[in-house]
């Protein structure tokens, strides 16, 4: 059977229970819309008591399904594998955590029906920590002014993908993915809405700052080779202030010569820049070498199609609240295959 909609969820130890009120407040959304549905859980890595809470749904709700990865590979990989299984028309992105309001998504449709290939949700406002509302205004404003790309700011994964654009995305060769990029760069008809992010509403969040680093990292070798240029441009500078420094020195020093001061400040400056230098070309070298060796994006180990008949959503509400409150127990390992993909 065809499918109209497809929602992608990327999960990495989430509350049970944040799961379960997604799950509900999405199929309030979705079922007066009468459009055809299904749901992808994609599970990167999360611990045992996230991994049975998404087993049990799958198994008692219908127009569920879960790709189990291997091991964690991090969001972007999780929101690609997820991306890669969808069968719908159109295709939204969203997170576990209810910061994406699944309340936008009749607006993203009625914005996809009219014509829009893309729809993107664009926080107006946000209600996380100090530090992390400051770096993502920084991240964005930066990646902007140096990015070969427009890239919208203010904008996460919160998304309506076309079938045709993701069936563009899906040609692009990288295996280190930065979605937030490689989407705008696709071009296509794309519009945002903007959106009062929400606070979580329990647990606690997984993305941590080194991971807020990497993606920032990953978005700027990605879309961005300002760097490069930028280092002949603080050659140019670091020697001409040298050069300066070291002439000042010259007439002012003693008669017996430069003085150490002089002398150590100049070997130093220019050690720094050449260290500077050198260090950028690395970065983007490894970059280069990741990409070279041709890894997955992922590693899928099980794969679950809830295509069979289920009980619903009701029964699941009473089963899972118990569920939910319980001890984590960890899962006898299982005999399936690992397939490598993306």
């Amino acid at each position: 059977m065809s499918v109209d909609l497809s929602i992608v969820v990327a999960v990495y130890n989430e509350h049970p229970k944040n799961l379960l009120l997604m799950l509900e407040r999405l199929y309030s959304v979705l079922s007066p819309l009468a459009v055809r549905y299904e749901v992808i859980f994609v599970n990167d890595g999360s611990r045992a008591k996230t991994s049975q809470a998404l087993r049990q749904i799958v198994s008692e709700v219908d127009n569920v399904r879960l790709v189990n990865l291997s091991r964690n590979f991090g969001q972007q990989a999780a929101i690609s594998a997820g991306l890669d299984h969808a069968k719908g028309k159109a295709i939204v992105n969203m997170d576990s955590d209810l910061q994406d309001p699944p309340e936008l998504i009749p607006e993203m449709l009625k914005y996809w029906r009219a014509g829009y290939d893309v729809v993107y949700a664009q926080r107006s406002s946000r209600r996380d920590r100090l530090g992390k509302r400051l770096s993502a205004f920084l991240f964005y404003r930066l990646l902007g002014a140096v990015s070969s790309v427009d890239i919208p700011w203010d904008t996460g994964d919160f998304r309506l993908l076309d079938r045709r654009v993701l069936e563009a995305l899906n040609k692009m060769p990288e295996k280190t993915r930065f979605l937030r990029g490689q989407i705008p760069w696709l071009g296509f008809r794309q519009t945002g809405i903007p959106i009062d992010r929400h606070a979580r509403e329990m647990g606690q969040s997984t993305y941590t700052l080194k991971r807020l680093l990497k993606l920032a990292m990953d978005g700027l070798l990605a879309f961005s080779s300002a760097p490069l240029f930028v280092i002949p441009g603080l050659g140019g500078i670091v020697l001409v202030a040298g050069l300066f420094n070291f002439l000042i020195s010259l007439a002012t020093s003693s008669q017996s010569g430069l003085d150490n001061y002089a002398v150590i400040s100049l070997v130093a400056a220019f050690t720094g820049l050449q260290i500077l230098c050198v260090g950028s070309v690395a970065v983007y070298l490894a970059k280069v070498l990741d990409e070279v060796r041709g890894r997955p994006t992922y590693v899928v180990s099980e794969f679950l199609d809830g295509s069979e008949q289920k009980p619903g959503a009701r029964r699941l509400s009473r089963a899972f609240s118990d569920f939910a409150e319980g001890e984590e127990v960890e899962q006898p390992a299982k005999d399936s295959s690992t397939v490598p993909v993306g």
